[in-house]
């Protein structure tokens, strides 16, 4: 039984019924909006040679049964209710994952006609979510970034996520500290600390620029830059707002399309709009322009890495094989920051593939 809404037919069409009440109850709700509309072109030829064919990478199991978008589906519903996750994905993309959503229960799949860029990949759903709870809270999360473990990445986003329900106009984005000079990362400059109620470090942000190079990456890293996550926690309003400050052309042919969610129509008008719909990136053409608007919360204790390039992937893998998760003695990684549930976690979800 189809157990999420498919766009591609109108937003009614779901196998649930008419029963199922997408409309969240009261103005305090949290969404999540999982990003996987993107082809993974850099990864191409290594996917093909991990699989044997070519996949975009968030539909790969590149460690133990599941794949990278399954893995934050889990982190996902463990803030949001089911019904309250929103994945858009490209159109293309059908074959690789339809048997994987055979295994989920998710509220909403948005089909992307044409890959855009990250602007229009994080507005087309935006929009949807607006449509049915215009008061909502979102949690932006990218399909493609490994985290272990999850519980203080949990954490952080609940604490965040309680103060913006409390100041909706505040946008909070999840950094870590840097493990190298990444010129591929976007890198956040901090800003004076904000006094809040919950536990994790919460701090202005004076700069954000997106893969920044030479003597002004080492500037950056001087002055305590931190590695943008880009899972971002916001208002749907602020957000919104702030794509019409920064790419109207983008977020006003989208409140065209809001007027036919939900109808018959409605998959014939998004393809119209994609026609002239322009490419535009989430963090260089939006994030980068209104730090002001911003604020960074500390993401500690982790294992956090962008499967963007193979040499990351190898990295990783190569971490989890290591003596610091498997082959610990003594006082290591894993008796300090791993618990017993963790470790169980990594012997069964994230046991290394060797070859």
């Amino acid at each position: 039984m189809q157990k999420w809404v498919d766009t591609r037919g109108g937003s009614s069409r779901y196998s649930q019924g008419q029963a199922t009440n997408l409309r969240s109850q009261g103005s305090a709700s949290l969404w999540s909006l999982v990003l996987a509309g993107g082809h993974g072109e850099r990864l191409r030829h290594y996917t093909e040679q991990c699989f044997g064919a070519y996949r975009p990478k968030q539909y790969c199991a590149f460690l133990g049964k599941r794949s990278m978008i399954q893995h934050t589906w889990t982190r996902a519903k463990a803030l949001s209710l089911p019904h309250q996750v929103v994945t858009v994905m490209d159109q293309s993309h059908w074959g690789y994952v339809r048997t994987q959503l055979i295994q989920e229960s998710l509220g909403r799949l948005v089909w992307q006609p044409d890959n855009r860029g990250t602007g229009p990949g994080v507005f087309l759903p935006l929009s949807y979510i607006r449509a049915h709870d215009p008061h909502a809270t979102v949690v932006l999360w990218p399909s493609d970034h490994f985290i272990f473990p999850v519980e203080p990445l949990i954490q952080v986003i609940r604490d965040a996520a309680a103060l913006v329900q409390q100041h909706p106009h505040r946008m909070v984005l999840l950094t870590v500290p840097p493990q190298s000079r990444e010129q591929d990362y976007g890198w956040v400059i901090p800003g004076d600390r904000i006094p809040h109620s919950g536990g994790s470090r919460l701090r202005e942000v004076r700069r954000f620029v997106e893969k920044p190079k030479g003597s002004q990456l080492e500037d950056i890293a001087l002055s305590g830059g931190q590695w943008n996550t880009l899972v971002l926690i916001a208002n749907v309003q602020t957000l919104w707002e702030a794509g019409r400050q920064c790419i109207p052309e983008v977020v006003m042919l989208l409140e065209e399309h809001a007027g036919g969610i939900g109808t018959s129509n409605e998959h014939q008008r998004l393809l119209h709009l994609y026609r002239t719909m322009p490419t535009r990136n989430f963090s260089s053409d939006l994030l980068s322009l209104i730090p002001q608007q911003l604020h960074m919360m500390d993401l500690t204790g982790v294992c956090w890495s962008d499967w963007g390039r193979p040499e990351r992937i190898q990295e990783t893998l190569a971490y989890m094989r290591g003596h610091e998760l498997f082959e610990a003695k003594g006082q290591s990684a894993r008796q300090t920051w791993m618990n017993a549930g963790q470790q169980k976690t990594v012997q069964g979800e994230f046991t290394v593939v060797s070859g």
